[in-house]
């Protein structure tokens, strides 16, 4: 064994620690991320209408702001409509995914908080068992790690999806589960990431027929065979639906990627594989 205080592992927890005491503080009083949804209206009677919905949401609240372009000409295609609907197209393969089994917004709200002053403790206990190079320490900096792990999967992940899964972002046309009003709809999709700035984009286009705004008199022929877009009720829009997280979700993730994976590999294998000095007979 080498002799003296290990500085390398206690400058490293002291880091840690640091970045601990800071998650502790910007969970408590940072947005954790923004959600936006902007739809665009292109083509058909709602053209030059849209609407962008922007969520913020902290460990207090989840704050919904709706903003609507060409509130007139939106409220004069609501107003054209009529209610007309077909049963939703029962050879579409269903979707597994079950809202209600993720956790609430509500309860990650309350547990994120809790989660980083145990992962602030065991920052604590570590730097302690280091100071007096407790043997198996390693145990507990194994388990911080994944702690602090966890921490980002729960904001990353499960906080964006305990609020929006339940969710369905539609084209106006307010459908239900057995109901659809529109038909032969496209979509075209294109990701856009930049994990620098922690934003996660899904730019769309779609394309559709407003079952709404077709004469009765031509339902069934609307319905079989697309009409062709210069008809009446085709649709167009442009979208963008995104989440943005904060700054301080950024840096936690590259912080748990050094200081808590591969700095304390380093050190353990520096200080596995060091060479003892001589000792002077």
């Amino acid at each position: 064994m080498r002799e003296g205080k290990p500085y390398a592992k206690l400058l490293l927890h002291a880091v840690q620690l640091v970045v601990l005491f800071s998650l502790i503080q910007a969970v408590n009083s940072h947005i954790w991320y923004t959600g936006v949804v902007d739809v665009e209206y292109t083509d058909g009677l709602p053209a030059n209408s849209g609407m962008e919905v922007e969520l913020e949401v902290d460990q207090d609240s989840a704050d919904v702001s709706i903003h609507i372009d060409g509130v007139i000409t939106f409220m004069q295609w609501q107003n054209t409509r009529n209610d007309t609907t077909i049963p939703a197209d029962s050879s579409d393969e269903e979707s597994e995914f079950d809202s209600s089994e993720l956790k609430p917004l509500s309860e990650l709200q309350e547990e994120i908080p809790i989660m980083t002053k145990i992962a602030f403790s065991l920052g604590i206990l570590l730097t302690g068992l280091a100071i007096f190079q407790i043997k198996y320490s390693w145990i507990i900096g194994i388990i911080l790690s994944g702690f602090v792990f966890w921490i980002c999967i729960n904001l990353v992940v499960f906080a964006p999806l305990g609020y929006v899964g339940g969710m369905d972002f539609g084209t106006g046309s307010f459908e239900d589960d057995n109901r659809e009003s529109t038909v032969h709809s496209t979509t075209d999709t294109s990701p856009v990431f930049d994990l620098f700035k922690g934003e996660l984009e899904l730019e769309f286009t779609t394309e559709s027929y407003d079952l709404g705004l077709v004469d009765e008199s031509e339902l069934d022929s609307v319905v079989d065979e697309a009409p062709g877009k210069d008809h009446y009720s085709f649709l167009a829009l442009d979208g963008v639906a995104g989440i943005h997280y904060s700054p301080f979700v950024v840096e936690l993730v590259w912080a748990w990627l050094v200081l808590f994976f591969l700095a304390p590999s380093i050190v353990n294998v520096v200080s596995r594989t060091g060479i003892d000095k001589p000792q002077l007979l």
